[in-house]
């Protein structure tokens, strides 16, 4: 039915409301407070004409037959003096589904960038999204722009959602969370300081999340407070996006989600498109379960602190690395060797120069009980003859000239996955890589690096932007997968969308956070750990010293793999690990839960701030229903008191519990610990009869440890060092 008053939609967890006459929406949580509010129409920049909105020509609101949704269409006239453009939006009970807008035109033009829900300021589109916070995962490589912002920043300032490539001057460098895909908010009604303001006065969260991946750069616009998802296509460079032929999509699709926090608005995004089958978990293998719990060690923090990274890495370098790592007692499952052990970017074949005993030094590390990992960043190329490729395979920018990229003084070209040869080309390499050098673990690295539309495309121009990175992992995962269908693939992004392509999230380079390693580590994996809805655990690397490793370590607990790419002779701090360090590393390794698909949910989170907010110090995992481990420190993150305890253990020390079986911590028969600190650990588990308590020491010895009853369970002490003087790596609990 056409209509000219307003369009109000109650669903499950919001209320939705659009005026015709202002074209504006509000979004209600379920207690009547404002989330945010925006223009509906998005903004159509092309080539050529004076660009401006256009009214409302009509709106239809009709039920979908599917879930019951309230479907609102709204026709816009004269859009850029004599456009049309529809917009569709679903008002559903998971949320609310916008359809990438449609445009049509009856003159030529090349569409430039789109601004999603835009408002105008003296005849230009500026962001219209209104909420009191933004948050915004991954902004930065640095801690320096933190997640949570506030609107009343007035940040004038372009990050990416997208897949972060570093080459514009006008935005953000980013790169340990892309892409993300989405990006969320909460508003405060009110004075934020007013009595009540952050309890009754805080809004439920949203986040908005894409639905399919754009041919375009995915950017985030800030600007006099207000924020707005920004796609460039750039088709007057390219000519891929032109007007004048019917119906043009333009624009992205989205999702918007309402919750009480932003991390389960985030979960509820992941969930809506994994319950519409948009997105899917995938199967795994057991070989591929063993592999994703296997501890790690990354060669690249070694590397850098010896001056033995890039060209300068070498056989010796390397067994220099890996009898440090032996020697120290360190017991990684899997060891993961960097760039450069690659001869020639793009052959993906070691340097026999460099390395003249690679593949009997792989085959020693086999030999030892270790899995071999290998970083590669498949689409580097140093010279497109040794393919039998010339520079037109390479992306290029719009005068037809490969662009080079580089690293300190070593330039390369990138290929261009959209032609066949070179899609050939790398695939064949690929497979080749796997059949000849057998990793389990794959670090992928790239992303970032993928050129700017404004830059370079590809040929096929339908694959610039996001695409190019999705087209790239499913070429060279796919090719990987054909020799191997175990491999485990590890990447940096929080985009629910490559879930089909990437096994398990690095929290990557924390080379920007010093001093302060531990708790951005603690912060970006708040974030990754809902891709634990997917099936996507997360690998926590630790930072450049060991200063406070056992804290990332201790975090990395609940979310997968615990990691290290830690130098042992010297460090940026000058620091070494203690034998108790090691034992640390040793015990949570042991203690890993191999269930990649799990909930985690924060037990003391931090919210709001700018340099404390989106953290949590400590954590409880779910699969299932069941509570199957759990994080605890005694404090929060800013030194604050913890009033909320778990019901299974109280202690004043940082220690992390893991169930070792099927059953909930409040079942089970077996379960881990390690404890960072000394303190009486209370297990209250008054159903059990006898707890015995072992501590396994790393030498292989065990010292039982004295127990005595309380009254709601059991208490010992954990010691740091076992009768043999050997440190204790972790702490097994039998309970009957």
């Amino acid at each position: 039915m056409s209509f000219a008053q307003p369009c109000t939609s109650t669903r499950r967890d919001y209320r939705w409301e659009w005026h015709p006459d202002t074209d504006r929406f509000t979004l209600h949580d379920r207690r009547g407070l404002l989330v945010l509010e925006a223009p509906l129409q998005p903004a159509v920049l092309l080539d050529r004409g004076a660009s401006a909105p256009g009214p409302v020509l009509r709106a239809t609101l009709d039920q979908s037959d599917e879930d019951g949704a309230d479907v609102l269409t709204v026709e816009y006239e004269d859009v850029n003096g004599g456009d049309l453009l529809t917009v569709r939006v679903r008002l559903a009970d998971d949320g609310v589904w916008f359809d990438a807008p449609r445009y049509r035109s009856d003159r030529q033009a090349e569409v430039v960038s789109v601004l999603a829900f835009a408002e105008w300021a003296d005849g230009v589109p500026v962001p219209g999204v209104q909420s009191d916070s933004i948050v915004h995962p991954g902004a930065s490589e640095s801690s320096a722009l933190g997640p949570v912002i506030p609107a009343q920043l007035r940040l004038d300032v372009t990050t990416w959602l997208g897949r972060g490539s570093n080459d514009c001057d006008d935005i953000v460098a980013a790169q340990w969370g892309l892409p993300v895909h989405y990006v969320a908010g909460f508003s405060i009604e009110g004075s934020m300081c007013e009595r009540g303001a952050l309890t009754r006065g805080l809004s439920a969260s949203w986040c908005l999340g894409l639905t399919a991946v754009p041919a375009g750069d995915l950017l985030l616009r800030h600007r006099r407070g207000r924020t707005s998802p920004w796609l460039r296509t750039h088709s007057d460079l390219w000519h891929q996006a032109t007007t004048g032929d019917g119906d043009l999509e333009v624009g992205a699709s989205w999702v918007l989600t309402v919750a009480d926090t932003y991390d389960d608005a985030v979960r509820d995004y992941y969930r809506a498109l994994r319950d519409r089958g948009i997105v899917r978990p995938r199967e795994r293998s057991a070989r591929q379960l063993a592999t994703l719990a296997r501890s790690q060690f990354n060669t690249w923090g070694a590397q850098c602190a010896a001056g033995t990274a890039l060209d300068r890495f070498d056989q010796a370098a390397l067994e220099s690395i890996y009898d440090d790592v032996r020697a120290s007692g360190m017991c990684p499952g899997v060891f993961v060797i960097d760039d450069k052990w690659e001869g020639e970017y793009g052959l993906l074949e070691h340097d026999p120069e460099r390395f003249p005993d690679f593949e009997g030094f792989l085959d020693r590390v086999r030999a030892d009980g270790l899995e071999v990992g290998l970083w590669a960043a498949f689409l580097r190329c140093d010279d497109p003859a040794s393919h039998g490729l010339s520079p037109e395979h390479m992306l290029c920018d719009a005068d037809g000239v490969p662009v080079r990229r580089g690293n300190h003084d070593h330039s390369y070209f990138l290929f261009d996955v959209s032609q066949e040869p070179v899609r050939q080309r790398l695939a064949a390499r690929a497979r080749a890589f796997v059949a000849r050098y057998r990793p389990s673990v794959v670090k992928f690295d790239f992303g970032y690096e993928l050129p700017a539309l404004v830059n370079a495309a590809p040929a096929d121009r339908s694959w610039g932007g996001e695409v190019l990175l999705v087209r790239a992992l499913e070429l060279v995962i796919g090719a990987m997968r054909e020799v191997d269908p175990d491999i485990v693939v590890m990447y940096y992004n929080l985009s629910p969308l490559l879930t089909d392509h990437v096994d398990l999230h690095s929290a990557d380079d924390m080379y920007l956070n010093a001093d302060e390693y531990h708790a951005e580590a603690n912060r970006r994996l708040f974030f990754s750990s809902i891709l634990g809805e997917l099936g996507v655990p997360s690998y926590g690397s630790g930072g450049y010293d060991w200063l406070e490793m056992g804290d990332i370590w201790l975090d990395t607990a609940v979310f997968g793999p615990v990691g290290s790419l830690g130098a042992f002779h010297g460090d940026p701090r000058d620091s070494a690990p203690t034998g108790i360090d090691i034992a640390h590393y040793n015990g949570l390794a042991a203690l890993t839960r191999p269930t990649p698909t799990f909930t985690v949910r924060p037990l003391t989170p931090a919210y709001l701030g700018g340099s404390t907010g989106a953290r949590s110090s400590s954590w409880a995992r779910y699969e299932g229903d069941a509570l199957t481990a759990l994080v605890s420190r005694p404090d929060r993150l800013d030194g604050s008191g913890v009033a909320r305890r778990q019901h299974v253990v109280r202690t004043a020390a940082r220690i992390a519990v893991l169930s070792r079986t099927d059953a909930p911590l409040d079942t089970t028969s077996a379960l881990g610990l390690v404890a960072l600190d000394p303190d009486p650990v209370e297990l209250l588990r008054p159903d059990a009869r006898r707890v015995v308590a072992v501590a396994h020491a790393a030498d292989g010895s065990r010292t039982e440890l004295p127990v005595e009853r309380t009254a709601e369970g059991f208490r010992f002490s954990p010691v740091a060092v076992g009768g043999s003087g050997s440190p204790i790596e972790w702490t097994e609990v039998l309970l009957d």
